[in-house]
């Protein structure tokens, strides 16, 4: 088999590289049509596919007009972000970031790898919310839940329509919104995000400082330090912070009455959850509504 070049100019972006025989070899979906019909969609999916390289193909990007997610299927992928080398191995993912330069190809003779490209008007600004705009190699603590995502997005880019590309789109934030999580989960100490996911799956019930730290598997002094540290607040402030943003979320989007999302969480009347939803936000739940 023999070596093709490839070099791929877009304004400053420059893409360039060797194939090598009928390597890569890949099997992409496309939404180039629909995402014409839906411009200022803040997030959304460009194209997708299953990407089979040979050793001797190799890719090279400078100042990238592409953001991409990129799991390991099989084999090993070496990849080189802003010089710093990774070696990324199945069940891990890698990241073409936008304006960055970076380099791969595959440490063992053949690697797969899942590929979803992005799009979308708000791209860069959700990507820096999400803490993921420098970020380059992930070993996910669930790279189940990741995979199955990423699945979901390239079984809907498989049939084209207007309404796949939306699904297929939410399901692109998703993604990030997994990742975003397990990437932040990956620095904290094992015991404070045992209690952030407690603290989480009850916010509809009313639960205590000695719930959260036997659930936390810490000491109290220990997991309030670990709050402090990485959070800048009490586990206690933590949930009281957290319930007042689930409300934000009921008031703006949802049918339930103020009095039923006071009661649903569990404040003892809707005057008191009003009083305590104004010094936290500035506004009434009314206003909100």
């Amino acid at each position: 088999m023999k070596k093709s070049r490839l070099r791929v100019a877009n304004g400053n972006s420059l893409l360039f590289g060797n194939n090598y025989g009928g390597y890569p070899k890949r099997v992409f979906y496309n939404f180039s049509s629909f995402r014409k019909m839906h411009p200022r969609s803040p997030v959304a999916i460009a194209s997708c596919g299953i990407d089979q390289w040979h050793r001797q193909v190799f890719r090279k990007r400078i100042k990238s007009d592409t953001f991409s997610v990129e799991m390991v299927i099989d084999g090993v992928f070496n990849y080189t972000l802003d010089g710093k080398n990774y070696q990324v191995c199945p069940g891990e993912i890698f990241f073409v970031q936008l304006g960055m330069d970076s380099a791969m190809c595959c440490e063992t003779e053949i690697a797969t790898k899942k590929v979803i490209i992005f799009d979308g008007a708000q791209l860069f600004q959700t990507l820096e919310y999400l803490e993921l705009n420098r970020i380059a190699h992930l070993k996910p603590q669930d790279s189940g839940k990741i995979s199955g995502i990423m699945d979901n997005i390239i079984e809907l880019s498989k049939v084209s329509s207007f309404e796949n590309f939306r699904n297929a789109s939410c399901e692109c934030y998703r993604l990030l919104l997994e990742i975003s999580a397990q990437n932040i989960a990956s620095t904290r100490p094992a015991g404070l995000q045992r209690a952030i996911e407690f603290i989480h799956e009850n916010l509809e019930h009313p639960i205590t400082l000695n719930q959260i730290v036997e659930y936390s598997k810490c000491s109290g002094a220990t997991l309030h330090r670990q709050f402090r540290k990485y959070l800048n607040c009490s586990p206690i402030e933590y949930f009281l912070n957290a319930k007042m943003e689930m409300a934000y979320g009921m008031l703006a989007g949802g049918t339930l009455s103020i009095k039923e999302i006071a009661s649903r969480l569990n404040y003892s009347s809707p005057q008191y959850f009003a009083s305590e939803f104004k010094k936290h936000y500035g506004k009434t739940p009314s206003q909100i509504r």
